[in-house]
């Protein structure tokens, strides 16, 4: 029995030896955060200092402080940082908070378990998944004045003298703020009597103002130059700070489109956020509208109680500007904008100010108007030079004494290409070529003496096609100083037009062909006719006479299957699709243009695949295709010793092609990318239609038109039809 007396005694003795450690501690600790913090502090500075404390004798997961201001409760700083439980700045709301419950009973509250004890005002806690929170509140002087506030994620993790220590700290706290605002009253205090001292010895400074006013108004005279940029003047201008008291100064200016834009000279970042350079005044009712409207200047020593209202008011209330002077600036009678200084404090404008201003707003006027017609006219020669560089035809400017004054970029390039650079102020004459002498002379004659354009189109040595024109330029007395030289190279255009000439010659010609088609046709139907008749009495003539009437019968309708196909050829009808074999298509081919070919000593080599599939096309369309192929490759031998062409049909993958293939000269790498342009041609006489057209009859057809060439070995040309498929037969 005495034994357990003595082990109970012993616990009880270390229990309360615990408690006194603890209760050390926790004075340390206050003391430690009393001698610590200073008034010096930030408010952060002052928080994490304290938490960094508190966490030797106190576990938290999260710290958050609340402040009361003008009758709210905001979150003002949360440990650790960037957990975003409840953002800092957040307005507690008095119904849901719990820290409102804590500063309405002015005493301390626990939580030991706030996921389970059914209570409000824990959403947000929960969600970070605190279990145990502890509120006490911060009582200075003057009363509560916000909540310190832990939370963990422990169940039961704080009991009542954790709130008691946690109180005396906040109790410290409290203090120390309420100390610290003191300390900047003070520090604003002296502030405001160091700025009476400062007015005090403004006085002083009077004379020294008034000298540097003149000073100011010689340096904006020096600065009225044509070549100086508004910003320059804008700078000079802010120069006024010397003589004139301002908080913002402004430039406005009345744009072409009658709005009236500002630039911000001087001011705070939060002026050039509100009055910034792209703000526009009201055009009728703003305080430069009127004072340009009026030619006046306007003065209001106390804008709160100026009989002026202005528009802009709102802005200048919010910049707490509380006097202000806009002053008209104007050039022969015209309003050109305004210059507006405004100011902290009311009543800043003396009368003698008043003056000097008026006396700047004269010499900024005519410096602003000078700039601003030199930078017209600038923009409007520059805007000019870029232009007459970035023509395409080329541009040649030549003075009456035939020298060249100015040319664009294309003569450069030309220049370049001839390795012939023009130079300013050569003679026209050294910079063309002898064969344009004499065209460009007769437009330069015209053009002085007549004073009026000319156009002429020269054919060059090398193809090229040029039109020129001239355009004389007068001065102010009407007299040719300068003759513009217009160049454009037409050469592409004049051989387009030329093709199409040819293609309507061949249209007629095709026409004709018809036609003539047309007539034959009669005579060798009674030709054929007669010979029938003639042959039921081939018996009573000799064998020999019988044979002529054979060959004239054959002969005759070799014609007129000719003429057929050639009808059929020239006639333009729409495409009708049917089964078709592509043997028969060479066939037909070769039957129109067979004789043309094989005259010029041509041989045509045929090797034909047996029993094609069959493809549905239009037969006149394919063959006319082959025909073109034919004739390319017959002009390709014109020049050749070895002049053959070989005809292929046969299968590969999907497809039915015919291939055309010669042995003549090739085709330039560089040519074959554009041999199925329209109107490209290599021949004298070509029409650059015929593989255009074709390819767009195999393209018709579901297929294409395929080359291959090398220079010498010869080209082949290979036309790709699709197979009719199985469900379509």
């Amino acid at each position: 029995m005495e034994k357990n007396d003595s082990n109970y005694n012993n616990v009880f003795l270390y229990s309360q030896l615990r408690e006194l450690i603890k209760r050390n501690t926790q004075l340390q600790i206050i003391n430690q955060i009393a001698k610590s913090i200073t008034l010096e502090m930030t408010f952060d500075e002052m928080i994490e200092d304290v938490a960094v404390k508190l966490q030797r004798i106190i576990s938290f997961d999260l710290m958050n402080l609340c402040i009361l201001e003008n009758g709210n409760l905001i979150v003002h700083r949360e440990l650790p940082k960037g957990i975003s439980v409840i953002k800092e700045g957040t307005l507690l709301e008095q119904e849901t908070s719990w820290a409102w419950e804590v500063i309405r009973k002015r005493r301390f509250s626990i939580r030991t378990d706030i996921q389970n004890d059914g209570q409000a005002f824990t959403r947000a806690l929960k969600l970070f998944g605190l279990k145990s929170i502890i509120i006490v509140p911060l009582i200075a002087r003057t009363g509560i004045i916000g909540t310190l506030n832990l939370g963990s994620k422990n169940i039961g993790e704080y009991i009542i003298d954790d709130a008691s220590f946690l109180q005396q700290v906040a109790d410290q706290l409290a203090l120390l703020f309420e100390d610290a605002r003191l300390y900047q009253e003070e520090i604003l205090l002296r502030k405001q009597w160091e700025d009476s001292y400062k007015m005090a010895t403004s006085l002083m400074e009077e004379m020294e103002k008034r000298n540097l006013q003149l000073e100011i108004i010689n340096n904006i005279a020096k600065n009225i130059s044509v070549e100086t940029s508004l910003e320059e003047i804008a700078g000079s201008i802010a120069e006024l700070k010397k003589v004139v008291a301002y908080d913002l100064l402004n430039l406005c200016f009345l744009e072409k489109e009658n709005s009236i834009s500002n630039t911000v000279i001087e001011g705070t970042e939060t002026q050039e956020q509100c009055i910034s350079m792209c703000f526009v005044f009201d055009r009728i009712h703003s305080g430069p509208a009127r004072v340009m409207s009026e030619k006046r200047m306007i003065v209001r020593p106390n804008i709160s109680e100026d009989p002026y209202s202005f528009p802009e008011d709102i802005v200048l209330a919010h910049l707490n500007i509380k006097s202000q002077i806009i002053l008209p600036l104007f050039v022969k009678g015209e309003s050109i904008g305004a210059l507006i200084l405004g100011s902290h404090e009311p009543f800043t404008y003396k009368e003698e100010e008043i003056v000097f201003l008026r006396q700047v707003a004269d010499q900024l006027s005519l410096c602003i108007e000078n700039v601003r017609l030199y930078s017209e006219e600038s923009l409007s020669k520059r805007a000019w030079e870029e232009t007459f560089k970035a023509v395409t035809d080329m541009l040649i400017v030549i003075n009456r004494k035939g020298k060249i004054v100015r040319f664009n970029k294309a003569v450069l390039e030309l220049g370049k290409e001839r390795q012939i650079l023009p130079q300013v102020g050569q003679l026209w004459y050294e910079y063309f070529d002898p064969e344009q002498y004499d065209h460009v002379q007769s437009l330069l004659k015209e053009a002085v003496e007549k004073e009026q354009s000319a156009n002429k189109r020269i054919h060059l040595p090398s193809g090229v096609v040029w039109d020129l024109s001239s355009f004389p330029i007068l001065n102010k007395n009407s007299h040719v100083d300068e003759v513009v030289i217009s160049i454009r190279e037409v050469t592409e255009r004049v051989n387009m037009e030329a093709q199409l000439i040819q293609s309507a010659k061949l249209a007629a010609v095709g026409e004709i062909a018809s036609g003539i088609a047309h007539e034959l046709n009669s005579p060798l139907t009674a030709i054929i006719g007669n010979t029938l008749l003639l042959e039921r009495d081939a018996k009573i003539y000799p064998p020999e006479k019988g044979k002529l009437l054979d060959n004239i019968k054959k002969c005759g309708e070799r014609c007129k299957n000719i003429i057929l196909k050639l009808r059929a050829f020239v006639r333009q009808e729409k495409y009708s699709f049917e089964s078709i074999n592509m043997n028969d298509i060479v066939e037909g081919a070769l039957a129109l243009v067979s004789y043309e070919i094989e005259k010029n000593n041509t041989r045509i080599v045929k090797n034909f695949a047996g029993e094609l599939p069959v493809v549905i096309g239009s037969s006149q369309h394919l063959e006319q295709v082959l025909v073109n192929l034919l004739i390319n490759a017959r002009d390709a031998l014109r020049d050749c010793d070895v002049r053959d062409i070989y005809l292929t049909t046969g299968i590969e993958e999907q497809f039915v092609y015919i291939e055309v293939r010669d042995t003549g000269c090739g085709i330039e790498y560089g040519h074959l990318k554009q041999i199925f342009s329209p109107f490209f041609t290599t021949k004298v006489m070509g029409t650059g239609l015929g593989l255009s057209i074709s390819q767009n009859i195999a393209q018709a057809h579901g297929g294409k038109l395929v080359v291959q060439s090398e220079i010498g070995q010869g080209s082949k040309f290979s036309l790709l039809i699709p197979i009719e498929e199985p469900e379509q037969q």
